[in-house]
């Protein structure tokens, strides 16, 4: 008898307790709470001159707060421009600095949470060659953010 009693009073205590309040609705609440940002990273270059046939390029990112971080990745002999790159280059997103006829390319390629920045040599009138490439630089993405990519 005395077992019978304590496992009605177990069963009283795992089941008991206040009933649910159905009387809340969607929206009600004191809006206190963090905002919570889904998380992405958005990707663009930057170029500036630096004396009459030099520019610099540089990495630039901004993530879902408006955080911003630059990453400079050199000076080029003559004119830099924002390019669509060559498919076999596996790129996002290019920059194309040329000075007659010859030039460098800087290709930003995502790989799970990295961006990898590549630079490969060019020259007028032939396809760039995407395993002569050399790695200038990575940059961490979060995890999980989607990775934007802009001018």
């Amino acid at each position: 008898m005395v077992r019978l009693a304590i496992a009605l009073v177990v069963a009283a205590a795992a089941c008991g307790g206040k009933t649910k309040d159905d009387n809340t609705t969607a929206g009600s609440g004191s809006g206190s709470a963090p905002a919570l940002y889904a998380k992405k990273l958005a990707v663009s270059w930057g170029i500036s001159a630096n004396g009459a046939t030099k520019q610099d390029v540089f990495l630039q990112t901004t993530d879902e707060t408006g955080q911003q971080q630059s990453f400079p990745l050199g000076t080029y002999d003559g004119t830099c421009q924002v390019i669509t790159p060559a498919p076999e280059m596996k790129a996002a997103t290019a920059v194309a600095c040329t000075n007659n006829g010859a030039g460098v390319e800087l290709d930003a390629v995502v790989q799970g949470e990295e961006i990898i920045v590549m630079r490969g040599e060019t020259k007028a009138g032939a396809a760039p060659d995407p395993m002569s490439r050399v790695e200038v630089t990575r940059v961490k993405a979060p995890g999980g953010a989607a990775v934007q990519v802009g001018a």
